[in-house]
């Protein structure tokens, strides 16, 4: 058979009957067990480099998880991660957030993040998503005491200073934080913090008198209380003021502190308790030092004057250490303002320059985009400082290490600041000589009274100045450093 064009046609069925394309459904059906596996292998790929991701979650910081986080994200990352983590560790979520410390040491990056994509300190982002839920309900200062009649008597003592007395707040502060010590102490030692009851019972006062002593043996003992004569002293006055209280207008019987400094022998004048380093003493401290937190320790008490306090709590934005041309101070300081108690808003850098720059040097490098801006940084602190009370021991420290001491003692930053004291007044007395001659031409009874009317009291700075660098030259050199 020949088709039109004359060419032979097969009678074969393949030729005759081609055989049909299959349907889509038969090869869908046939390729099912491929299909299946390959989502299969996928879906364990994903649930894998989600584990993975999860673990190293906090490991980095800069995981895909804290990089694709929106706000909403970070959100319901507080509340699922972080949340639980602070109940687990105690803190109560409802009423606080974590401290910085805290957040960057538990989720590492997560602050950054919070910088960088939506320019939010932790505190706004806390603000953002409105939390805590609950403010933390006001602790009084006195909530601990678990006898109603005594935190009564102690609230009303301190609002009869301030109110009736008319005493300062930082007074009034003073008091009360001796108060408390003292309480707490007492309860440790006694078992209760009723310190009223005794009181109105005759019969009671020997023992009230022997708890009262054995509470301040333990206070005594202490590194950061009763360090010196004065303050044992001090201490008891600030004691004794309540229960004089009580006695001359609660009806109390008797004062449990009576004949208390007598009993320690406390009660010999303390004339050696002005005692100061000298300034071999403070050259050896610097020289052992290896640590430049010990070395700018030292500096900062013996070479600027500064309470233990001021040198934990110094911070960058305090320390102008290149001042311009027009400032008044006419040379490095430290600016105060108004936040110091009984001293000077600014204090001259008068030697130490070099060790405060390269001390910021190093907490910049090591800390980085999170640092604070303390001198001092410390990550287990709240405050993210150093506490005072570890100032002090690490110049305990340092003394013991350097074998100085005053009277057999290990001198206290106390002493190294009365250094500085007894330096400054040596500088103003050399001052008034200087113009002694030109007091006695112009007739004057003193070198003070020229000074006053013919100087302004930037020269007198600078004249003090002058001399001040002359005592502290040397002092805090490295040339003979202990190794």
């Amino acid at each position: 058979m020949e088709n039109s064009k004359g060419q032979p046609i097969s009678k074969s069925n393949e030729t005759l009957y081609p055989p049909k394309p299959p349907d889509l459904e038969s090869l869908l059906h046939g390729a099912r067990p491929l299909l299946l596996a390959i989502s299969l292998a996928l879906t364990l790929e994903s649930l894998t480099d989600r584990d993975d991701y999860t673990n190293t979650m906090t490991k980095t910081t800069d995981t895909p998880r804290y990089s694709t986080m929106d706000l909403e994200d970070a959100e319901a990352f507080y509340q699922n991660e972080i949340t639980p983590q602070m109940r687990a560790e105690g803190l109560a979520p409802e009423h606080e957030t974590p401290t910085y410390s805290w957040l960057e040491s538990h989720f590492p990056g997560f602050i950054k993040h919070l910088s960088r994509r939506f320019d939010l300190s932790p505190g706004d982002f806390y603000e953002k998503i409105d939390v805590p839920v609950e403010s933390k309900p006001e602790e009084g200062p006195f909530d601990f005491v678990d006898d109603d009649e005594t935190r009564t008597a102690l609230e009303d003592y301190l609002v009869e200073l301030r109110d009736r007395q008319g005493r300062a707040e930082s007074t009034v502060a003073t008091r009360r934080s001796a108060l408390r010590l003292y309480v707490r102490t007492y309860k440790d030692v006694n078992g209760t913090d009723d310190l009223l009851g005794p009181l109105h019972d005759d019969a009671s006062r020997a023992d009230e008198m022997d708890r009262v002593a054995d509470t301040f043996d333990v206070l005594r003992r202490r590194e950061d209380t009763l360090t010196t004569h004065a303050s044992r002293r001090k201490y008891v006055q600030e004691v004794r003021q309540f229960y004089t209280h009580q006695v001359t207008f609660k009806r109390a019987r008797h004062n449990p502190t009576d004949q208390l400094e007598r009993r320690f022998g406390w009660d010999s004048t303390p004339e050696w308790d002005n005692q100061a380093l000298e300034a071999d003493q403070i050259r050896t401290l610097y020289q052992t030092a290896t640590d430049p937190v010990d070395r700018l320790t030292v500096i900062g008490v013996c070479g600027w004057g500064l309470r233990p306090s001021e040198v934990a709590s110094l911070r960058v934005d305090q320390l102008v250490l290149d001042p311009p041309e027009d400032d008044t101070e006419a040379g490095p300081y430290i600016e105060f303002g108004s936040e110091r108690k009984n001293g000077p808003g600014t204090v001259a850098l008068l030697t130490g320059v070099e060790d405060a720059t390269a001390r910021i040097d190093t907490v910049v490098e090591e800390a980085g985009d999170d640092w604070m801006g303390a001198v001092f940084p410390s990550s287990s602190a709240e405050s993210g400082h150093l506490s005072t009370s570890t100032v002090r021991r690490r110049f305990k420290n340092l003394a013991e290490r350097a074998g100085v001491a005053v009277d057999g003692e290990v001198p206290t930053p106390k002493m190294g600041r009365r250094y500085w004291y007894t330096a400054y007044g040596e500088a103003v007395r050399r001052v008034a000589e200087r113009f002694a001659d030109v007091a006695e031409e112009q007739g004057s009874k003193s070198a003070e009274v020229v000074l006053d009317n013919y100087l302004s009291e930037a020269e007198k700075r600078r004249h003090r100045r002058e001399e001040m660098r002359e005592d502290l030259e040397g002092l805090f050199t490295k040339e003979t450093a202990v190794q």
